[in-house]
């Protein structure tokens, strides 16, 4: 294999095929590349120019890899697809290309939008936001109204909406089933072997059974709950909160360089992480800042069962058994963090969260929050708003919750009760979460 090249030689390749196709297009109305609204949806070109765009694309699809790094990919990729099989099927299954103007300057609210799909308004933003993220429709007003680009518009030609409905309805169905088909049937060759038709036959025998129509008995009992039977998912998904510590974006340094605590005298001498886990924000934070006397994790019995402190936390960091929903905090402390806590959860049961906490709370305590402040969309950040809006939509499939904007952390903390404010946010530079302070009856 040949040495990777330069990622300067890269961009020069890149920077050759621009302009080489600016100029073989020049006066045409392919010229400017453009994807707004009434845009020509597929560019005619020359088998020279085909060749350019061609190395242009894998060029930067190249560099793109090389420059993110291995986990930088990775994971915004991982989490993508999902979110965009989700936005899709949704777009398709409520046709809500087809409910957005189609005429230059069209644009419609997303109250209107919500209205004519009858889907609620702040999940039809969410959901027309996380498409805009990646470069399907546009806002008109920001958080108010939407219109088309060439892409979205595309959506609502009949042929295309086809083609979106056989891959999200049939062909995500199939790939949901790959893993299975290949366990079951290895090297079978056989048509009926294949995913596709196992995952028809299962759509068929839930049809036939009627399981799909049938109520959810309990609607409080959450994914955690029915993850809470198998040790191996608890243990899976205590590892994985360990982990978001460490990647870039999520990195404690984010929350542990953002909170005053290297000044003594507003650094508190106990704090408690509720939904902390096995402690690993907890142990950055003890060896960061010695004053802090005893650091207490707050969290399921099953998620803490094994967990212990390092030799050198020994009676600095304790465990204790608690259940956010069905208990009151009875532990003490100077400061309470929450970390990617709140957007696991929808309003009403983040009120419950904070309404178990206040009888543990004194006047003035603060309460650290460390989750994401969603940005309004911008032009110049696409990628962080698709990994922002990607990780919205995981929490809506996977919660019925949401990541906030400040107006909803204001909402949310103000239908817990009234005596919680906000004092500042922090997003820090190269970050995905901020850092809310919240003060108690201050």
């Amino acid at each position: 294999m040949a040495p990777p090249r330069p990622i300067s030689e890269l961009a020069t390749i890149i920077e050759r095929n621009a302009r080489s196709l600016e100029d073989g297009l020049k006066g045409t109305a392919e010229a400017d590349f453009s994807v707004a609204f009434g845009a020509e949806l597929q560019a005619h070109m020359s088998p020279s120019l085909e060749a350019a765009r061609s190395e242009l694309l894998e060029t930067v699809d190249e560099l793109r890899v090389r420059v993110a790094g291995p986990l930088g990919y990775l994971i915004p990729t991982l989490l993508a697809a999902p979110t965009l099989l989700g936005v899709f099927s949704t777009l398709y299954m409520f046709d809500i290309a087809s409910h957005v103007p189609l005429s230059e300057g069209g644009e419609i609210s997303y109250r209107d939008l919500a209205s004519r799909c009858g889907i609620p308004e702040d999940e039809t933003r969410r959901l027309v936001q996380a498409a805009i993220a990646f470069h399907v429709f546009e806002e008109a007003k920001p958080n108010v109204s939407v219109k088309h680009n060439a892409l979205s518009s595309a959506l609502a030609a009949t042929q295309i909406k086809e083609i979106a409905g056989f891959l999200v309805e049939e062909q995500a169905l199939s790939f949901g089933k790959l893993a299975e088909s290949m366990r079951r049937y290895p090297g079978s060759g056989e048509p009926g072997h294949a995913a596709a038709v196992l995952a028809a036959r299962e759509q068929i025998a839930i049809k036939q059974t009627g399981v799909n129509e049938e109520d959810v008995p309990d609607p409080s009992k959450t994914y955690f709950e029915y993850m809470a039977d198998d040790p191996e998912r608890v243990a899976r998904f205590r590892s994985i909160m360990g982990f978001t510590t460490k990647i870039a974006g999520f990195k404690a340094t984010y929350f542990i360089d953002s909170v005053p605590w290297a000044d003594k005298s507003q650094c508190p001498e106990t704090i408690a992480d509720v939904g902390g886990a096995g402690g690993e924000l907890c142990q950055q934070i003890l060896r960061r800042f010695p004053n802090i006397k005893k650091a207490t994790i707050l969290d399921l019995p099953e998620v803490i069962a094994d967990v212990k402190a390092p030799e050198d936390l020994e009676g600095r960091l304790g465990f204790l058994s608690y259940n956010f929903f069905a208990q009151k905090v009875t532990h003490q402390a100077d400061a309470y963090i929450f970390r990617h806590i709140f957007h696991d959860w929808s309003d009403k049961y983040c009120a419950k969260i904070l309404r178990n906490l206040v009888p543990a709370l004194k006047k003035g305590t603060r309460i650290w929050i460390s989750d994401t402040n969603v940005p309004d969309l911008s032009e110049g950040s696409h990628m962080k708003d698709q990994f922002t809006r990607s990780m919205d939509m995981f929490m809506m499939s996977g919660f019925n919750a949401k990541e906030r904007n400040r107006e909803g952390w204001e909402g949310m903390l103000a239908g817990a009760d009234e005596r919680f404010s906000i004092v500042s946010i922090v997003s820090p530079k190269g970050g995905q979460d901020s850092v809310i302070e919240v003060v108690f009856d201050a």
